[in-house]
């Protein structure tokens, strides 16, 4: 697979998760470069730790919250 073809794979890939690319200023002489940040499965895994965690506080707190009405 060349290039080209890897890089409207991964922006077909990321257009699943609203990500698009940014179009460049036309008025720029400068050559663009293209960055893109890769996240190893390691920093998927602690994101979605972080997540679960944070959405189990949320109804531990919820939960306590509707305790307290009652």
């Amino acid at each position: 697979m060349s290039i080209a073809e890897h890089v409207h794979s991964l922006q077909q890939h990321l257009a699943q998760y609203g990500l698009y690319p940014v179009p460049a200023d036309a008025d720029r002489e400068e050559s663009e470069i293209f960055k893109i940040c890769f996240l190893n499965k390691y920093e998927m895994q602690r994101w979605s730790e972080l997540r679960a965690q944070e959405e189990r506080q949320d109804r531990l707190s919820q939960k306590s919250a509707q305790g307290e009405c009652l």
